[in-house]
C-alpha cells in the first residue's frame, strides 16, 4: 500500500546524508574550484598554466620505480601487514633517526595511504566528538574538514606571522579549554611558507606538557627548508611522548601519486593508529611499500637534498618575478613549495582575483579563502613546477596586473 512511508518506493523520498558530509564541506573544499577547472582545461589541451598544486615536475628516482617493478614481478601483490611491512617501518624509523639523531623503532611507525590519510587517523586517535584541536591560520585546506569529520571541534589560532616570535604562550593558553586535546602544527607552513623558530616549537611543547595535550606535527615539507632550520616537537624534552609525527614521501622524493605516508608515535598511540589503519585500509599495497622502503634507504637523503636545492632556485625565481609586480605583496617563504601573496591592493578578493585571472590569462592559482576565513585577500602560488612554467605563469600574472 502506497502510504508515503520510507519503505514505499513510490513515495518520492530519498535517504538523507550524515552530519559528517556537512563537516567536510565548506571553503576548504570549495577553494579548489579554479584548480579543478585548470585540470580539466589541461586535459583538453587548452593554453593554461596551473600554479595550484604542490606536485613537483621531478620524476620519481629510477631506483625507486625499479624497486616497484621488481616487486610486482616477484608477485608482491597480496595483502601486506596492516601497520606496514617490516622493511618499510624499519626504514621509516632509521630515516627519522638520521634526520633528528634520536632512536626510533619500526614499532612506532604505522603506514597509511599518504600523509592526508595519516593525518585523518592521527586526529581520530586523539580527539573525539566535542573535543577541540587547535591549529594555526593560515592552514592547509583540508585541516578544518579533517578535524571536524569525526565530530571534533576545529579551533584556529592566529600566530603573529610578521613577528620573530610567532607563537606565544598567551596565544595558546587563551585558546585552551577543558575540551582541548591536541595542537596541530605544520612547519614549513602550507600555504604561508614560514618555518617555525625553535622558540615557537619550545613554547608549543611547554604548553602541551602543562595542559597534557597531544601535538600532531605535520612534517611533510621538512626536507624543503631554505632559510633557518626545521625542529620537530618530538626532538625536544617532553615532546616525544606526546607527539604524533605525520610524514610521507610525496614531496621529499617526488612521489605524490604513490600515496604512501605514515605516522611515528609513542607505542600506545601507534597501537590505536594501527587499529584505525585496519578499519580504513587493511594494509597498503605491498609493491608500493617495497619501493618506499628503498626510497628511505641512505641514498634517498642525497635525492632529498637535490630536490630541495632545485626548489630553492624555483623559489628565488618566483620571488624575483613577484617582487616586480606592484599590486602583489608577499613574504619570502622560508620553506615549502608556495608563495602566499596578498592581492588586496588590487581591490579584489583572492577568490575574485583567481577567477578573473584564470578567465583572462589562463593562469590558475588557489584563492586564500581555502586556507582560513581571514585569508580572503590572498592567493597561493606553487613554485614546484618547472622553471619554464613559473616564468610563463609570472608573465601572465604581470600582464593581468598591468605590469
Amino acid at each position: 500500500m502506497a502510504d508515503g512511508s520510507p519503505q514505499d518506493p513510490g513515495s518520492g523520498k530519498r535517504p538523507g546524508f550524515s552530519i559528517h558530509t556537512q563537516a567536510v564541506a565548506g571553503e576548504g573544499a570549495a577553494g579548489w574550484a579554479v584548480a579543478d577547472a585548470a585540470a580539466g582545461a589541461l586535459e583538453r589541451g587548452d593554453d593554461v598554466v596551473s600554479l595550484c598544486l604542490g606536485d613537483t615536475s621531478f620524476d620519481t628516482p629510477e631506483r625507486i620505480s625499479d624497486a616497484a617493478i621488481r616487486s610486482l614481478r616477484a608477485g608482491r601483490t597480496h595483502y601486506a601487514p596492516v601497520p606496514g611491512t617490516s622493511d618499510l617501518r624499519r626504514n621509516i624509523a632509521a630515516a627519522q633517526g638520521r634526520f633528528d639523531g634520536q632512536h626510533w623503532t619500526g614499532d612506532e611507525a604505522v603506514v597509511f595511504g599518504g600523509a592526508q590519510n595519516a593525518l585523518f587517523a592521527a586526529i581520530m586517535t586523539v580527539a573525539g566528538p566535542g573535543e577541540e584541536v587547535l591549529f594555526l591560520e593560515p592552514w592547509y585546506a583540508t585541516y578544518e574538514a579533517t578535524i571536524r569529520a569525526g565530530g571534533a571541534i576545529a579551533k584556529p589560532v592566529r600566530p603573529a606571522l610578521d613577528a620573530p616570535v610567532k607563537i606565544t604562550e598567551t596565544l595558546l593558553v587563551e585558546a585552551i579549554t577543558d575540551r582541548t586535546r591536541a595542537i596541530l602544527l605544520n612547519s614549513p607552513n602550507n600555504p604561508g611558507g614560514y618555518v617555525l623558530e625553535p622558540r615557537d616549537v619550545q613554547t608549543v611543547v611547554q604548553v602541551a606538557r602543562r595542559f597534557n595535550l597531544w601535538i600532531i606535527s605535520d612534517e611533510v615539507y621538512r626536507s624543503t627548508v631554505f632559510d633557518g632550520a626545521f625542529l620537530s616537537p618530538a626532538a625536544l624534552p617532553g615532546g616525544r611522548e606526546r607527539t604524533i609525527i605525520v610524514n610521507s614521501l610525496s614531496k621529499s622524493h617526488a612521489m605524490t601519486g604513490w600515496r604512501v605516508g605514515w605516522t611515528l608515535a609513542p607505542p600506545e598511540a601507534a597501537a590505536h593508529l594501527q587499529n584505525l589503519a585496519q578499519c580504513m585500509l587493511f594494509g597498503s599495497p605491498t609493491f608500493v611499500q617495497d619501493a618506499a622502503a628503498v626510497a628511505l634507504e641512505p641514498p634517498g637523503d642525497a635525492e632529498m637534498a637535490f630536490f630541495a636545492d632545485e626548489l630553492r632556485k624555483r623559489r628565488d625565481l618566483m620571488c624575483d618575478r613577484l617582487s616586480a609586480i606592484a599590486p602583489i605583496r608577499f613574504a619570502r617563504p622560508g620553506g615549502g613549495m608556495f608563495c602566499f601573496a596578498d592581492v588586496g591592493a588590487t581591490g579584489m578578493s583572492g577568490t575574485v582575483f583567481a577567477e578573473r585571472l584564470f578567465s583572462a590569462e589562463g593562469l590558475a592559482v588557489v584563492p586564500g579563502i581555502a586556507f582560513g576565513p581571514h585569508m580572503g585577500g590572498f592567493i597561493r602560488l606553487s613554485f614546484s613546477g618547472a622553471e619554464a612554467t613559473i616564468e610563463d605563469g609570472m608573465a601572465r600574472l604581470a600582464r593581468f596586473c598591468g605590469g
